[in-house]
């Protein structure tokens, strides 16, 4: 059932942070890891700021994007973008990652 949902059997969490808040504006920092996984959300701890306000209802992914639209065009669609998993369709948008938010924008 986990292979459904893009669930890792072993998965687990892991945050790494070495941060010199004395950095001179000329230095470059350099935040990565994988979609989903809180690059953005440390970088506002860190550093503050917000996002644009976001004009998509309060639906999952699915119905958002085409209310009335062809489920399998919809779908493929997402997919098409790197939205193919079922969880991120039963998502709203102001639930997925920034990076998955400019996909689903595209």
């Amino acid at each position: 059932m986990a292979s459904l949902f893009n669930i890792e059997k072993d998965a687990d969490f892991r945050l790494e942070m070495e941060v010199d808040l004395t950095a001179r504006p000329w230095q470059i920092g350099l935040i990565v890891g994988p979609s989903g996984s809180g690059k953005t959300s440390a970088a506002k701890v860190l550093f503050g700021g917000e996002s644009a306000a976001q004009s998509w209802p309060n639906l999952p992914l699915i119905e958002a994007i085409a209310p009335k639209g062809n489920f399998d065009q919809v779908t493929g669609a997402l997919a098409a973008v790197g939205l193919g998993s079922v969880p991120s369709w039963l998502r709203p948008f102001t639930h997925l990652s920034n990076g998955e938010q400019f996909r689903a924008g595209l």
